[in-house]
């Protein structure tokens, strides 16, 4: 029937009508608009589905690949993108299987098909060597794909990197699944607050509620923790910044093991900042970040 065909979804598994994902759709390009530098936005095709990419900085810069937070997709990068752009040519992926413009059509399984993924995403784009950067969830999934591939990797910078080298609180747990379950405005304002103490960008809130009110989260790979084999793949300079007001993990544990690896890996702790630190502080993680692309020393 044509309102069957009016009302389907282009991405079904994670919006049940068209107009649900359109409503979300609206929330994403209002964020993105934020951008301040010129930038393009185009699909690639994978073996999951098509990933949206959001492209930007100088055609001949170095490529510089972002993942971004669980919920929040690519427009994220907002206060950090004028500096990463600078001379960088900036990849941001959204992520296939959170709640972003990227069209799924089955969703990576284990750590081993989010690899995949990437490895696919990257091919289409004709990236060979890079610089990678995630935050949160991202950072987890940045870490994963170094350590897969760390002969691409020419540096890594991860900001408060879900999981990964300690545990998740069950307090962050309990609150992202009753946000998931009783996604309403009050609630998922309810979780922003307690994840930071800074007001977070409206537009950005509000495209984060959009996303759990419109959508279906289906992210199948839940973060966990890397063990010291694991990390010790990682070869290539690594930058990991944490907050001391983190709320998700014990970020003083992640400090301490970080520096105890013995990998080149320069970890500091920011000041006045919780687990959204681009948000909160970004004139400070943004000079960090460009010391240390620019290689530079702190």
């Amino acid at each position: 029937m044509p309102q069957t065909a009016t009302t389907t979804s282009e991405n079904p598994l994670h919006f049940k009508t068209l107009q649900k994902e359109t409503r979300y759709k609206d929330h994403y390009s209002k964020s993105l608009a934020q951008w301040d530098v010129t930038h393009s936005t185009f699909y690639v095709q994978t073996s999951f589905g098509d990933t949206h990419v959001v492209a930007c900085g100088p055609e001949n810069g170095e490529p510089l690949v972002l993942l971004h937070a669980m919920g929040f997709s690519s427009t994220v990068w907002h206060p950090n993108i004028a500096t990463l752009a600078e001379q960088h040519r900036v990849y941001a992926l959204d992520f296939i299987g959170d709640l972003n413009n990227s069209r799924p059509s089955n969703l990576p399984a284990s750590l081993e098909q989010c690899a995949q993924w990437l490895e696919e995403t990257l091919t289409a784009l004709q990236i060979k060597d890079f610089t990678l950067g995630g935050i949160s969830y991202g950072a987890f999934q940045a870490i994963n794909y170094a350590g897969h591939a760390p002969q691409r990797v020419k540096k890594l910078f991860l900001l408060s990197p879900a999981a990964s080298f300690v545990p998740l609180h069950k307090a962050f747990i309990n609150r992202i699944i009753l946000m998931a379950a009783l996604p309403v405005k009050w609630n998922v304002n309810l979780f922003l607050r307690w994840l930071s103490r800074h007001r977070l960008n409206k537009l950005l809130a509000e495209q984060f509620y959009a996303a759990f009110k419109y959508g279906t989260l289906s992210l199948r790979v839940a973060p966990s923790v890397y063990s010291d084999e694991e990390l010790h793949r990682l070869t290539m300079p690594v930058l990991l910044l944490l907050g001391d007001q983190e709320v998700i993990s014990d970020a003083p544990s992640a400090f301490a093991r970080a520096n105890g690896l013995g990998l080149d890996l320069q970890v500091e702790m920011v000041s006045g900042v919780g687990h959204m630190m681009n948000l909160e502080k970004p004139d400070e993680v943004n000079s960090k970040l460009d010391l240390f692309l620019r290689g530079d020393p702190t």
